[in-house]
């Protein structure tokens, strides 16, 4: 489907910060029912969760992809799974903590979920009623052999990478493929089992979103990992002789080295953009919404190598890096849910003419809507754009103003009309700022506005330091349970405050 029409209000949580009575410590796709009772409360029509996409074992972070397809087995409930919550005494004692924790404690998590998805496999595969699962992998075969058995081959060399795999694995020898498909058949088919139900399961959140008028938007990486099924199988599409980056700007006179693969366009041109164009289809049929992350990334990309240490942009040219983008963002948005254009950071000119004259709306994050120190006032930005108060990787609304600089915090109040009556502001963080943030967020002119869960609750924790590994990040829990979020005085108080402030800003349609 397209964009909602109009003017609509959302929240940002992701998934993982789901707290439920019945999780394993972590948000899972059996979490939605209560959050979306919460949000009919609140009047709020768009869900983003981040990405759902498998990632590297043991990694919490959402964005290091192995595949540029499927489900994270992470989410799957496992209440929903015959077998899986036979706990074993340990591991019931491990649970009752991982579900008091503040926040994921993945150490207690990555191995309770893991024992408890191979329970229910176990328990699958004794009572061999096999149809459904069969008819879902002959459907999905062009990505799902390839990911299952990677993910057969990283178990089976103990999660290294696939480059330190024996060379006729890693490049990928018929003969030896032909060897493992055989050797690996039950895990193949384990990891093969544990995307078919996780898309069971997330076919049920979507049925119960569309019952409760929610649409869901999914978060869809620039990039996937280089120890990745796609980067292993399409080496020619996903290159690792290079590294994918970005130029220095003020912030950093070396620029930043991700140690990506970088996409070979040209290739996939050649090939008709098929792996790009399945990419597309497969996230449209998953969500009704998507965030495509790091959109400047499909009009250049910037690639450190041998021959350029220092980095180069590829294509070089401008008028080739416009033609590129917009040919990239109409083939995305042929697979049919609307798309919005992460546009932060850096960004030239002719990307958002590019994204304007194809509306499709950027980000107005509205602390850095802002040119030479002057703020533009939300009221005055463009319609095809989504406003917010904050991202995943930004510290929460109520942290920056306390830290913001005395000339911001003034500059601010001078801008927004909602504020107006703060000059002269001080540091200080009051129920009443903390309303007219919020209101000049859902009063402002973009047609999309996305308010974060911390900022609807004025909390300090955040959910990603960019640059920085550890327990602070991709760790955030709600404080209340999805069953208790209509009911607790906090979350239901929250709720009203929105659905008055999205009602005030002619978003509750």
């Amino acid at each position: 489907m397209s964009l909602p029409q109009g003017r609509t209000s959302g929240v940002l949580l992701p998934l993982f910060s789901f707290r439920s009575g019945t999780d394993a410590g972590i948000g899972d796709f059996g979490g939605f029912g209560g959050i979306f009772e919460w949000m009919k409360q609140a009047k709020q029509q768009l869900l983003m969760i981040l990405p759902l996409l498998p990632t590297a074992p043991g990694d919490p972070s959402p964005y290091s992809t192995r595949s540029a397809f499927g489900f994270n087995p992470l989410y799957i409930d496992l209440n929903q799974l015959p077998g899986a919550t036979d706990f074993t005494p340990e591991e019931r004692a491990s649970l009752k903590l991982a579900r008091a924790a503040p926040t994921v404690q993945y150490e207690r998590v990555f191995p309770l979920k893991e024992a408890a998805l191979a329970r229910a496999f176990a328990r699958f595969e004794a009572q061999r009623d096999f149809a459904a699962f069969d008819a879902f992998v002959a459907e999905q075969k062009d990505w799902l052999d390839t990911f299952a058995l990677f993910a057969a081959l990283s178990d089976a060399n103990q999660h290294r990478p696939w480059w330190e795999w024996p060379a006729p694995l890693a490049n990928r020898d018929a003969k030896a493929l032909a060897e493992a498909n055989a050797q690996h058949a039950t895990r193949i088919r384990y990891h093969a089992w544990l995307q078919w139900v996780a898309d069971a399961q997330w076919k049920k959140v979507r049925a119960q979103a569309k019952q409760a008028g929610v649409l869901l938007c999914g978060d869809e990486p620039f990039i996937i990992g280089k120890d990745s099924a796609d980067a292993w199988a399409y080496p020619h599409l996903l290159r690792t002789e290079g590294r994918l980056g970005v130029p220095p700007d003020d912030f950093s006179a070396d620029g930043q080295d991700w140690g990506l693969p970088w996409f070979d366009f040209e290739a996939m041109e050649r090939d008709g953009y098929r792996w790009l164009r399945t990419r597309a289809r497969s996230a449209a049929a998953a969500f009704d919404v998507r965030r495509v992350d790091h959109a400047i990334g499909y009009f250049r990309q910037y690639v450190r190598d041998a021959q350029t240490p220092r980095g180069r942009f590829i294509p070089s040219q401008e008028h080739q890096q416009q033609a590129l983008g917009e040919k990239h963002f109409r083939l995305l948005s042929e697979g049919g849910a609307g798309i919005m254009a992460e546009d932060l950071g850096v960004m030239t000119p002719f990307v958002r003419r590019t994204l304007d004259m194809l509306q499709l709306p950027g980000y107005r994050v509205m602390r850095w809507a802002r040119e030479d120190g002057v703020y533009a006032n939300p009221r005055q930005y463009p319609a095809v754009s989504l406003v917010t108060t904050g991202t995943h990787d930004t510290e929460t609304l109520r942290e920056w103003w306390q830290t913001a600089q005395q000339w911001e915090r003034e500059a601010v109040c001078r801008t927004f009309p909602e504020l107006h009556r703060f000059f002269p502001p001080g540091a200080g963080w009051s129920d009443d700022l903390h309303q007219a943030m919020l209101a000049a967020a859902e009063n402002a002119s973009s047609n999309l506005c996305i308010i974060p869960w911390q900022d609807l609750y004025g909390e300090e924790t955040r959910v990603n330091l960019p640059g920085t590994i550890g327990p602070h990040n991709w760790t955030y829990r709600m404080r209340v349970p999805v069953e208790q979020l209509t009911t607790d005085g906090t979350t239901r108080a929250g709720a009203e405050l929105l659905a008055r402030l999205t009602v005030g800003g002619g978003r509750a349609g």
